[in-house]
C-alpha cells in the first residue's frame, strides 16, 4: 500500500475537499444517477429529465463527478466511468452503492461531527454510542447490516480466493454481521461449517441471508455481544473482519 504524503498547498486542498467529493458521490447515489446512465449516455438535459432533477443541479453534480473520474463524456454525452458502471449501478453484480449511501453517508458521516470534541477530550462519554447501543435499535441495525452485507460480498469473495481453507472444517466468525464473508468461504469450501457471533438484531437479519444462500445446515449464530459472551473453542479458523477498529483498545 502506497503512503500518501502531502507536499504542496494543492495536496492539502485536495484532502480538505475530500468531504465534498464524497458528498457528491453520495448525492448521485441518492437520486440513482449512475443507473440512469447505465449503458446509455445522456446529455445533461436528458439526465435531468430522467432523474426529475432541475438541470442546474444536474449540471453542478455531474461536473463534480467528472472531476472525480466517476463520469466521462462520450460523443458529447455523459456516461459512467468503467468503475461506476461496475460498482455503482443498482442491481449490478458488484453493486455496493447501498453500502456507501446508507452506511457511510447515512450513519458514519454524521458521527464525524463529534470528531473535534473527541480529539480534544471535550466530548461527553455518554454522547458516544457503542456498537452495542447502535445495534439495539432494530431499524438502525437493519440499515447498517444490509449496507455492510452489500459492501462485504466482494471482499468475501477475494478472501475465499486468497486463503486456503481446504483443510479446515470449522470457522468462527467474530462480529460476522450478516455472514457475507462466511457465505463466501462456505461456498468456496464445501466441507466448512461456521459459527457467527453478532448482536441479536444483526443475527436475525443475517439468518435471512444464510437461509437465502442455502447454508442453514452449515452455519449457526450466537446472538450476543462478542465482547461479553463466551467464544466456542476447537475451531480450525477464526475470522475477525472490520472488528479491531470498532472496539476499545483494552478490549482488543
Amino acid at each position: 500500500m502506497q503512503t500518501l504524503v502531502a507536499e504542496t498547498a494543492e495536496d492539502v486542498s485536495k484532502i480538505a475537499f475530500g468531504f465534498m467529493a464524497s458528498k457528491s458521490l453520495f448525492a448521485a447515489l441518492h437520486i440513482d444517477l449512475f443507473s440512469y446512465l447505465s449503458n446509455q449516455p445522456k446529455s445533461e438535459q436528458e439526465l435531468a429529465t430522467a432523474a426529475d432533477v432541475p438541470l442546474n443541479r444536474i449540471t453542478t453534480m455531474t461536473t463534480a463527478l467528472r472531476s472525480l473520474g466517476l463520469l466521462v463524456r462520450k460523443e458529447g454525452k455523459l456516461a459512467n466511468a468503467p468503475a461506476s458502471e461496475a460498482f455503482l449501478v443498482k442491481g449490478a453484480k458488484y453493486d455496493f452503492g447501498d453500502y456507501l449511501r446508507y452506511q457511510i453517508d447515512g450513519q458514519m458521516y454524521p458521527v464525524l461531527q463529534q470528531l473535534n470534541d473527541a480529539v480534544d477530550g471535550s466530548l461527553d462519554r455518554d454522547s458516544v454510542a457503542s456498537y452495542a447501543n447502535w445495534m439495539s435499535d432494530p431499524e438502525q441495525a437493519r440499515i447498517y447490516s444490509q449496507a455492510q452485507h452489500a459492501g462485504s460480498l466482494g471482499p468475501g469473495g477475494t478472501i475465499a480466493r486468497l486463503v486456503d481453507l481446504s483443510d479446515a472444517r470449522s470457522l468462527l466468525d467474530v462480529g460476522g454481521g450478516t455472514g457475507a464473508m462466511t457465505i463466501s468461504l462456505c461456498k468456496a469450501n464445501p466441507e466448512l461449517t461456521a459459527t457467527i457471533i453478532d448482536f441479536p438484531n444483526v443475527s436475525e437479519i443475517g439468518w435471512e441471508y444464510i437461509t437465502e444462500a442455502g447454508l442453514v445446515d452449515r452455519v449457526r449464530y450466537i446472538p450476543a455481544n462478542a465482547l461479553q459472551c463466551e467464544w466456542p473453542t476447537g475451531r480450525c479458523a477464526v475470522l475477525m473482519s472490520y472488528l479491531f477498529s470498532g472496539v476499545p483498545e483494552a478490549s482488543i
